[in-house]
């Protein structure tokens, strides 16, 4: 839908805003959980042999959580816990091989923007034992809440589409 108003265009994208956003006015802050360099075995790749033997990656993530800090109980369970990320990270890679780097990211992102409280992800995935003269190769994505339900609504309208 396109409407114009004074030389100005407007396009409705048919984007929404989940309702718990509508109490950020009040937080007004942030803080980011951070989990750097954590380095796990797991069947991922392409190839015949990444499909046999298990191989390092290395996942850095950086969560923009909202700051609810100052309202809550010193409790584990008031806060974005990286112990809980890690956990759900490991039980994750634990369900059987992936192809590629990027489809673990959208796996990723799924899970962590499960907490409403997660606004945004930073993430480095990259494999370590690629190439002998490489540290490591991979993937860096940056990925918005909002956004990324955009994206997987869009995608998923396409899929139903494709199904008919």
């Amino acid at each position: 839908m396109s409407n114009k108003y004074k030389n100005i265009s407007v396009i409705s994208t048919g984007s929404w805003v989940p309702s718990s956003f509508t109490s950020l006015e009040s937080n007004k802050g942030f803080y980011h959980v951070q989990i750097n360099e954590l380095i796990l075995m797991t069947s991922i790749g392409i190839h015949k042999h990444e499909k046999i033997k298990k191989q390092r990656i290395c996942i850095s993530l950086s969560l923009k959580v909202v700051d609810n800090l100052k309202t809550v109980n010193e409790s584990i369970t008031n806060v974005v816990s990286y112990e809980h990320i890690i956990n759900k990270l490991k039980k994750l890679l634990s369900k059987g091989h992936i192809e590629l780097l990027e489809t673990l990211s959208e796996k990723i992102f799924e899970m962590c923007f499960q907490d409403a409280r997660i606004l945004s992800i930073w993430m480095r995935l990259e494999k370590l034992d690629v190439f002998d003269d490489a540290k490591s190769v991979g993937v860096e994505i940056i990925r918005d809440k909002i956004d990324y339900i955009g994206r997987k609504k869009k995608t998923m309208n396409i899929t139903k589409i494709k199904k008919k």
